[in-house]
Order: structure tokens, then sequence, then C-alpha cells
């Protein structure tokens, strides 16, 4: 089935980003998931910038 400019009738539901910062070049970005990756320079060392309530 080809749907090209048709719309299409799916709900896509608002993922949990969270704020992270890397250790190592300081970016701070929006994450999703559990192995979160900086975009900026692809290390793991990354930690959540705010504290879940």
């Amino acid at each position: 089935m080809c749907s090209v400019g048709d719309a299409f009738n799916i709900e896509i539901q608002a993922l949990d980003a969270k704020f992270y910062k890397c250790g190592d070049c300081k970016n701070e970005f929006r994450g999703v998931g559990r192995k979160v990756i900086c975009p900026s320079c692809h290390s793991a060392n990354v930690k959540p910038m705010f504290k879940e309530e």
C-alpha cells in the first residue's frame, strides 16, 4: 500500500525525554532510553541534569 500525501491515522505518544549533560564535552541535550549517548562527542559519560521527584 502506497500512501503519498495522505494522512495516516496514527497516534504518536509523547516520549519521556530527559535533559542530560555530557561529562566529557559539557554538552546539554535531551535524550530518551536507557543507554543515552551524547550527540556531540558520542560519549556515554552522561548524567541527568534534574532529579526526578
